[in-house]
């Protein structure tokens, strides 16, 4: 049974604790609020000290800056896509489990409760109920239906974005304090740590800016500064305006970067800032047709690391990480628009439309298959590259096999196009590596590969394959890339073991993005994919 630890407190009657790191929306440092929480303190000469090294927000990058041609391209996929779905059954329920899990993993970053991975899927699918989080994570049932509590708070707010969005109202002050108010709502105190190491409850005011400062303390003793709370209304109303005079001009990825980070740098509120930062985020990506900003607690050393790059002036990783979350959700729903559009098809066909799906057909294919132009483009790239590396490798093989060896060590590389009768080969590592990244590997339209062999006393494959990505042919894409070694098996021949990806990603591509877009994304995922299939290489020869 998988173990859950609650930290959860006064809600209701019951003591708020905050045992590890405060809800900074960051989750960079401990929970030892440096205190001032007496007012005589506030102009005194440490809060001067405050004021002077708390940063004023700065406004939006270049446009150009971080700009994700992938998501761009994915997006206008969506896009066309969307429609066929939206009174559809099943994506209604795809969007109702994305909005469950939005809910359990936003509390589990802050360390509200923490439990593992399997106890949220079941959340997800069978609903937030307090009887599974007794049962499956291992609490009190009192402290399962707190925690339910804390979870449909979070679900509300989510659902109301959904809601909000329509109404296309602009972004507020006001909504932003609401959204505060409605995550703290079983939320009625908080601690903080004083200055002399006392641990005090404080009163937690919902919806409204903070009175006192809520510097967290990191290990070290040094005090990561948050804007002081006499200029958080000033900054608040900063943040507003310079979202709004940005909103036509960046790509969402960048605009949800910014706002997140911005608003954990002044932090307004006493807790309940993270969340908060997430829900904004997801707003963002709402107001453009796509998905709520999942954070899940696999993600947090990503996630940290983002926010701290952000803290020193680079907003890339932030942006790239958002993009990724975004991507993976699109790609999600296209797999499901795809089995949806199939029935419908159906339906269409029952009723006569077969001459009008025909016509549709047809320019929907001429549309997509631009695609796997680009994939044969992509393989060549792969072949060259790999046609140099064994040009400088072989040599230096050949030099180093020991007198006694009777076959020389060497490299090699061959590769099968999707018009090559050896284009189904690797076909079980492939699907091995696709469990891997949790998609389906579809080779009904196209499959291609191209392969590096490096003999010792072993022989060592690296092995990069195209093919679909999700069922059907939707147009989108991908190359992995895996290695592993040839095993003499006793009755002659060899088996596949020791499958590891080469890759720490997917590389996804369609029918929308330009084959230069995708070139330049894919010369710098190859080049990074080569490096770790070389370091396992280098690891599998000290075994």
């Amino acid at each position: 049974m998988a173990g859950a630890t609650f930290h959860a407190g006064r809600w209701s009657g019951c003591i708020w604790r905050r045992f590890f790191e405060p809800e900074s929306g960051n989750d960079r440092v401990p929970a030892r609020f440096s205190g001032h929480l007496n007012d005589n303190k506030l102009h005194g000469l440490h809060h001067r000290k405050i004021l002077m090294n708390y940063q004023r927000i700065h406004p939006f990058p270049d446009p150009q800056a971080y700009e994700s041609p992938e998501l761009r391209a994915l997006t206008s996929v969506w896009q066309e896509k969307k429609s066929a779905l939206e009174d559809d059954g099943a994506y209604k329920e795809f969007i109702k489990k994305l909005q469950r899990e939005w809910a359990i993993e936003t509390g589990i970053i802050e360390r509200l409760y923490t439990w593992d991975r399997g106890v949220t899927e079941i959340l997800i699918e069978q609903g937030i109920e307090s009887s599974i989080i007794s049962h499956r994570g291992g609490v009190s049932q009192r402290d399962a239906e707190h925690i339910q509590a804390l979870i449909n708070d979070h679900l509300g707010i989510v659902e109301g974005l959904f809601s909000y969005i329509k109404g296309d109202e602009p972004l507020s002050e006001y909504f932003i304090r609401g959204l505060q108010a409605q995550f703290t709502a079983h939320q009625d105190y908080t601690e903080a740590v004083t200055e002399s190491g006392n641990l005090v409850q404080v009163t937690l005011i919902k919806g409204e800016y903070k009175t006192l400062p809520n510097n967290p303390r990191r290990p070290d003793n040094e005090v990561h500064t948050y804007c002081p709370p006499e200029l958080t209304k000033e900054e608040m109303e900063s943040l507003i305006r310079m979202y709004r005079e940005a909103e036509a001009t960046y790509t969402p990825e960048i605009k949800a970067a910014w706002l997140h980070h911005r608003f954990t740098q002044i932090h307004p509120f006493q807790d309940g800032n993270g969340r908060v930062a997430r829900a904004l985020a997801s707003l963002v990506f709402l107001r453009e047709g796509l998905f709520p900003l999942v954070v899940r607690e696999s993600d947090r050393k990503e996630y940290i690391g983002a926010l701290e790059s952000a803290d020193a002036g680079d907003l890339s990783p932030l942006v790239s990480f958002f993009a990724r979350r975004q991507k993976d959700a699109i790609l999600k729903a296209l797999g499901l628009e795809q089995q949806v559009q199939q029935s419908k098809y159906a339906d269409q066909i029952i009723s006569s439309a077969l001459e009008l799906l025909k016509t549709k057909f047809s320019k929907e294919k001429q549309k997509v298959s631009i695609v796997y132009e680009h994939a044969e483009k992509l393989l060549a790239t792969v072949e060259g590259r790999f046609k140099s590396l064994v040009a400088s490798l072989d040599g230096q093989l050949r030099a180093v096999t020991p007198p006694q060896k009777q076959k020389s060590y060497q490299a090699r590389t061959n590769s099968a196009n999707n018009a090559s009768p050896q284009r189904h080969y690797f076909q079980k590592q492939i699907f091995e590596a696709a469990k891997l990244f949790d998609y389906f590997a579809n080779f009904e339209q196209h499959r291609s590969w191209a392969r590096i062999t490096l003999t010792t006393d072993q022989e060592f494959d690296y092995v990069v394959s195209f093919h679909g990505y999700g069922p059907g042919d939707t147009g989108i894409l991908v190359a992995s890339a895996f290695t592993y070694i040839k095993a003499p098996l006793e009755e002659g021949g060899t088996e596949p073991v020791g499958l590891h990806p080469a890759a720490t990603d997917l590389f996804q591509f369609n029918y929308v993005e330009s084959y230069e877009s995708t070139a330049k994304r894919f010369a710098e995922w190859l080049e990074s994919s080569t490096a770790i299939a070389l370091a396992e290489w280098k690891r599998s020869l000290q075994v």
